[in-house]
């Protein structure tokens, strides 16, 4: 098994590594609008931010069961578009926007709440809501885009039968889709519930 995450590593490095780069550059184009915008623009995202804050710290009870199945919604619809997007060529730069779009997503967020909040606040707000989840769902995007590509590439070279590709395509979905559960459920039940017992320092 070490073997084979070793030669799969060694083999799509560079893929994964253009992938985050083309990430950040979403989260640097989000800092950069944030700290560009007018006074009034900040003052609404500062009201935004602090209106959740106070759902939150009004919010005695969590559904964690509700949260959980919306997020496994969510996240299954995008990896499904970014599976088909990725697996043609003519997608393949939609499904680079799609990350573009994600990194900015985060870093408007995460910008968005240092600029509303204390710098104490912030970091308990983005540590418990944020992170995590979101980190192992970057991945299971991450392995959906690079499967994708190396499919699109092994049929233009013709370097495999179309059945074998399709097949190890299919595994690396299943595999991307089971980490999406896992951030899914991380999000329903860690980062849901670690912003419910420290809102009392938000």
């Amino acid at each position: 098994m070490k073997q084979h995450i070793k030669y799969y590593l060694s083999n799509n490095i560079m893929e994964y590594i253009k992938i985050f780069c083309i990430f950040i550059i979403g989260i640097i184009i989000s800092i950069i609008v944030i700290n560009n915008s007018s006074n009034n623009q900040k003052e609404e995202v500062k009201t935004y931010i602090d209106e959740k804050i106070e759902i939150v710290k009004g919010t005695d009870e969590i559904d964690s069961l509700e949260i959980l199945k919306k997020s496994i919604y969510s996240n299954t619809k995008e990896l499904i578009i970014l599976a088909l997007l990725s697996t043609t060529l003519i997608g393949i730069p939609i499904a680079y926007y799609v990350i573009i779009r994600k990194g900015f997503s985060i870093g408007y967020t995460i910008a968005a709440i240092y600029a509303a909040l204390d710098t104490k606040r912030a970091i308990i707000f983005i540590c418990n809501s944020m992170i995590l989840h979101n980190i192992i769902y970057i991945v299971a995007m991450f392995i959906v885009i690079v499967s994708g590509v190396n499919f699109v590439r092994s049929i233009i070279g013709k370097r495999e039968n179309l059945k074998f590709e399709i097949m190890k395509f299919t595994i690396f979905m299943f595999i991307a889709f089971f980490v999406s559960i896992i951030s899914s459920l991380s999000e329903s039940y860690v980062s849901t519930n670690l912003v419910h017992i420290f809102k009392k320092y938000l």
